[in-house]
């Protein structure tokens, strides 16, 4: 399954994504980030992992807290994880085209 067809992250909050604008994500560890764009980029995805990510995405939202969200990407399968960090990743990139750039 390829990733081009995912839909981007809603519902994170506001600051986590703002922050990601920045170059920080506080939701992932580096290592997570490494393996999913290695894993991605080798096309090992499957279905089910989708409806997985969508489950664990609707449930962190939930959670709002940042330490409580963390935890349970902890408790995630490695699949899971690698597909949240890419729809996060790609939905910076979304947001990113989408605003204004500031000409210095």
């Amino acid at each position: 399954m390829k990733p081009e067809g995912f839909s981007p992250v809603g519902g994170l909050a506001e600051d986590l994504i703002q922050m990601g604008t920045w170059g920080v994500h506080p939701l992932f560890e580096s290592d997570w980030i490494r393996r999913a764009f290695a894993r991605l980029n080798s096309g090992c995805l499957e279905s089910d992992q989708v409806i997985e990510a969508h489950f664990a995405l609707k449930h962190l939202v939930q959670l709002g807290d940042l330490g409580r969200m963390r935890a349970h990407m902890h408790s995630l399968p490695d699949g899971t994880v690698d597909l949240l960090v890419f729809l996060y990743f790609r939905s910076l990139d979304q947001l990113l085209d989408r605003s204004e750039r500031t000409i210095h």
